[in-house]
């Protein structure tokens, strides 16, 4: 076996999803293999904690810093929640381990990067939308990941 750390990321699209049975396939049955299924969250869609009011020259905080935290936490565990019940459904007969995870970063491709880096993956398994400006060959989150990480990219269509 060849890979035994695989990274799939995953923003519920078919291709995604396609993605996922393709990782399984390569990793399947080798239980000493490892699939993560990552969500990216970007932090621009995240509520900001700070307001810049009428008439204020600084921004102030909101609420306290722990339910930030709560709120923060509460959307990763809904999001990782979500991803394990579509891991869930496919793992047919799957001996490896699957794991679903989020991150939240500025951006998919810098989420994806990081995680490849930190969790010693090596091999990324990902759709391939093709909505950027290689529209029909790549889409630009795969372009960026092509060009981030150190290790193979496999693209699902």
């Amino acid at each position: 076996m060849y890979f035994k750390n695989i990274l799939v990321p995953y923003d519920e699209s078919d291709h995604a999803r396609s993605a996922i049975h393709i990782a399984l396939g390569l990793a399947g049955p080798y239980p000493e293999a490892r699939v993560s299924v990552v969500t990216v969250i970007p932090s621009a869609a995240l509520p900001n904690p700070t307001l810049l009011g009428e008439g204020f020259e600084i921004p102030y905080a909101v609420g306290d810093p722990g339910g930030y935290e709560r709120i923060m936490d509460s959307m990763v565990k809904r999001t990782v929640d979500d991803i394990q019940e579509v891991v869930n459904q496919s793992l047919d007969d799957a001996q490896c381990k699957v794991v679903a995870d989020a991150v939240i970063s500025n951006s998919p491709v810098e989420g994806i990067a990081d995680y490849v880096k930190s969790h010693d993956i090596d091999l990324v398994v990902m759709g391939r939308r093709g909505l950027g400006a290689l529209r029909g060959m790549i889409g630009s989150v795969s372009f960026g990941v092509l060009r981030s990480v150190e290790v193979p990219v496999l693209t699902v269509k």
